[in-house]
């Protein structure tokens, strides 16, 4: 019973559309260790190439590169060092080109 109704759950999670704070949980988990103001990961004391996605507006001005990076070329994260999941990246791309 409780699992027909986790799934049932996450089903109508995966049909709705993502949020913006849904994006912007994904980059803080999945990003913004380097993409920040003020980098956390040891490769880096600024952002890579200035680019910060802290912020769902920063997120909306880097939408197109971030489907580029993240999810068609499964580039980023780096080394996948975060563990991003299909799922996730299938997400933030269906954010990103959902007109964000």
């Amino acid at each position: 019973m409780v699992a027909a109704a986790l799934v049932a759950a996450s089903g109508a999670r995966a049909a709705s559309p993502p949020t913006d704070a849904e994006a912007v949980a994904l980059a803080a988990r999945h990003c913004v260790a380097c993409h920040a103001e003020m980098p956390v990961h040891p490769a880096f004391d600024k952002p890579p190439k200035g680019i910060r996605l802290e912020t769902i507006q920063e997120l909306r001005r880097y939408a197109k590169e971030i489907v580029e990076q993240a999810v068609v070329g499964r580039m980023m994260p780096l080394g996948n060092e975060t563990d991003m999941t299909d799922e996730e990246r299938d997400r933030l791309g269906a954010w990103a080109e959902g007109g964000k």
